[in-house]
């Protein structure tokens, strides 16, 4: 892996993560929005500035209730869900939830010493928990972990 600043990194994963884990309508969104808002945030990804600016129109929504409603259309239900935020979904060939490659993350979890607190059961390969614990591990300054995380899990 390349030198960064893992701490750097671990910021910019964690404001990622909770974007996929908080409802748009909610009071802990509103620093989310908030950086979001601010012109100058594609600054903090170089590499990706100028597909980011392409992007920024849209992810500077204006109607909070428009943007919970599709959050809930594309991640929570109740109907089919056109994006499911769970890895296994994607990566196992019956498309169910805590298949092998969720079994394969919880066991280099269980290797790593992380284990997920959530509010309620929920599958480890969620996006929004795996980029929690790739901002866990840069923090701990552990990039050897950080980068098989990243290309054997999130980058799948």
């Amino acid at each position: 892996m390349m030198k960064v600043d893992l701490a750097h990194w671990a910021q910019l994963l964690n404001l990622l993560a909770s974007a996929c884990r908080t409802a748009p309508q909610t009071p802990e969104f509103a620093p989310i929005q908030h950086f979001f808002l601010t012109p100058d945030w594609p600054a903090l990804w170089p590499e990706l500035a100028d597909d980011i600016a392409t992007l920024q129109p849209e992810l500077n929504p204006s109607d909070l209730a428009a943007l919970h409603e599709q959050w809930l259309r594309l991640f929570i239900g109740p109907a089919s869900l056109p994006a499911p935020p769970w890895g296994s979904v994607w990566l196992d060939p019956e498309q169910a939830l805590q298949g092998e490659s969720t079994l394969r993350l919880m066991a280099f979890l269980n290797q790593q010493g992380i284990r997920l607190h959530t509010d309620y059961p929920e599958p480890a390969d969620h996006i929004g928990l795996m980029l929690f614990q790739a901002a866990w591990l840069a923090m701990k300054n552990r990039p050897r972990a950080l980068q098989q995380l990243l290309e054997e899990h999130v980058m799948t």
